[in-house]
Protein backbone atom coordinates (compact mmCIF):
# COMPACT_ATOMS: atom_id res chain seq x y z
CA UNK A 1 0.00 0.00 0.00
CA UNK A 2 2.88 2.25 0.90
CA UNK A 3 4.84 1.72 -2.93
CA UNK A 4 0.82 2.58 -4.33
CA UNK A 5 0.56 5.84 -2.82
CA UNK A 6 4.29 6.52 -3.37
CA UNK A 7 3.65 6.06 -6.87
CA UNK A 8 0.59 8.13 -6.97
CA UNK A 9 2.40 11.02 -5.13
CA UNK A 10 5.32 10.87 -7.88
CA UNK A 11 2.29 10.60 -10.70
CA UNK A 12 0.67 14.04 -9.34
CA UNK A 13 3.55 15.59 -9.00
CA UNK A 14 4.52 15.17 -12.94
CA UNK A 15 1.31 15.90 -14.16
CA UNK A 16 1.42 19.32 -11.81
CA UNK A 17 4.76 19.55 -13.29
CA UNK A 18 3.58 18.94 -17.10
CA UNK A 19 0.46 21.35 -16.45
CA UNK A 20 2.89 24.33 -15.28
CA UNK A 21 5.01 23.85 -18.08
CA UNK A 22 2.25 23.68 -20.50
CA UNK A 23 0.46 26.80 -18.91
CA UNK A 24 3.67 29.26 -19.75
CA UNK A 25 4.88 29.66 -23.14
CA UNK A 26 8.41 31.13 -23.63
CA UNK A 27 9.76 33.21 -26.58
CA UNK A 28 12.47 35.17 -28.79
CA UNK A 29 11.92 38.19 -30.23
CA UNK A 30 14.57 40.60 -31.40
CA UNK A 31 12.87 44.36 -31.61
CA UNK A 32 14.53 47.02 -33.71
CA UNK A 33 13.37 49.78 -31.95
CA UNK A 34 13.15 51.66 -28.76
CA UNK A 35 9.58 50.98 -27.51
CA UNK A 36 6.85 51.41 -24.58
CA UNK A 37 5.17 49.62 -21.65
CA UNK A 38 2.86 50.70 -19.38
CA UNK A 39 5.85 50.24 -16.52
CA UNK A 40 8.85 51.38 -18.81
CA UNK A 41 10.57 52.65 -21.91
CA UNK A 42 13.07 49.78 -23.37
CA UNK A 43 15.75 49.75 -26.25
CA UNK A 44 16.01 48.23 -29.20
CA UNK A 45 17.30 44.51 -28.79
CA UNK A 46 17.09 40.73 -28.22
CA UNK A 47 13.88 39.98 -25.68
CA UNK A 48 12.33 36.87 -24.06
CA UNK A 49 8.85 36.61 -23.87
CA UNK A 50 6.96 34.70 -21.26
CA UNK A 51 2.99 34.27 -21.08
CA UNK A 52 1.66 32.68 -17.73
CA UNK A 53 -1.62 31.30 -19.24
CA UNK A 54 -3.36 30.49 -15.85
CA UNK A 55 -2.58 33.75 -14.05
CA UNK A 56 -2.74 36.10 -17.40
CA UNK A 57 -0.17 37.76 -17.54
CA UNK A 58 3.11 37.73 -19.83
CA UNK A 59 6.56 38.86 -18.54
CA UNK A 60 9.10 40.71 -21.43
CA UNK A 61 13.16 40.85 -20.19
CA UNK A 62 15.81 41.72 -22.25
CA UNK A 63 18.14 38.97 -23.06
CA UNK A 64 21.56 40.84 -22.80
CA UNK A 65 20.68 42.91 -19.83
CA UNK A 66 18.65 43.43 -16.95
CA UNK A 67 15.57 45.25 -18.20
CA UNK A 68 12.53 43.45 -17.42
CA UNK A 69 8.84 43.97 -16.93
CA UNK A 70 5.41 42.04 -16.14
CA UNK A 71 2.74 43.11 -17.84
CA UNK A 72 -1.32 43.03 -17.30
CA UNK A 73 -3.13 42.59 -20.26
CA UNK A 74 -6.46 44.75 -20.69
CA UNK A 75 -8.14 42.12 -22.85
CA UNK A 76 -7.58 38.67 -23.81
CA UNK A 77 -7.65 37.83 -27.56
CA UNK A 78 -9.04 34.85 -29.88
CA UNK A 79 -6.63 32.93 -31.65
CA UNK A 80 -7.23 30.76 -34.57
CA UNK A 81 -5.26 28.03 -36.29
CA UNK A 82 -4.07 30.99 -38.17
CA UNK A 83 -2.57 33.19 -35.68
CA UNK A 84 1.22 33.42 -35.78
CA UNK A 85 3.48 34.20 -32.69
CA UNK A 86 4.29 38.10 -33.25
CA UNK A 87 4.39 41.10 -30.49
CA UNK A 88 2.61 44.63 -31.84
CA UNK A 89 3.43 47.58 -31.59
CA UNK A 90 1.09 51.00 -32.06
CA UNK A 91 3.86 53.26 -34.08
CA UNK A 92 3.43 57.01 -34.00
CA UNK A 93 6.05 59.88 -35.07
CA UNK A 94 8.24 59.46 -32.19
CA UNK A 95 7.25 56.32 -30.17
CA UNK A 96 6.10 53.13 -30.23
CA UNK A 97 4.26 51.04 -27.55
CA UNK A 98 3.66 47.09 -27.38
CA UNK A 99 0.08 46.71 -27.71
CA UNK A 100 -0.74 42.68 -28.28
CA UNK A 101 1.48 39.78 -27.49
CA UNK A 102 0.53 36.42 -29.64
CA UNK A 103 1.58 33.01 -29.04
CA UNK A 104 0.54 31.26 -31.73
CA UNK A 105 -2.34 29.35 -33.31
CA UNK A 106 -4.89 28.56 -30.68
CA UNK A 107 -2.93 29.84 -27.95
CA UNK A 108 -2.86 32.95 -25.43
CA UNK A 109 -2.86 36.23 -26.82
CA UNK A 110 -3.40 39.14 -25.16
CA UNK A 111 -3.92 42.80 -25.37
CA UNK A 112 -2.57 45.98 -23.98
CA UNK A 113 -3.77 49.71 -22.84
CA UNK A 114 -2.89 51.36 -25.78
CA UNK A 115 -1.44 55.22 -25.45
CA UNK A 116 -3.51 58.63 -26.18
CA UNK A 117 -2.63 60.09 -29.02
CA UNK A 118 -3.56 63.37 -30.59
CA UNK A 119 -6.37 63.47 -33.02
CA UNK A 120 -3.79 64.38 -35.76
CA UNK A 121 -1.50 61.88 -34.99
CA UNK A 122 -1.21 59.17 -37.61
CA UNK A 123 -0.31 55.81 -35.86
CA UNK A 124 0.27 52.46 -37.83
CA UNK A 125 0.66 48.52 -36.38
CA UNK A 126 4.10 47.23 -36.67
CA UNK A 127 4.25 43.42 -36.19
CA UNK A 128 7.40 41.52 -34.92
CA UNK A 129 7.53 37.55 -35.50
CA UNK A 130 8.73 35.89 -32.79
CA UNK A 131 10.30 32.36 -32.37
CA UNK A 132 10.76 29.67 -30.04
Amino acid sequence: MKNLTTKLMIAAAVMAVAAGAAAAQTMKVDVPFAFRTANGTFEAGAYTVSMDNEAGTARIYQAHGNQHTWLLPTAHLAADNQSKAKLVFSCGADHCTLVQIWSGPHSAAYEFARPKTDRDEETSLVAIAVHR
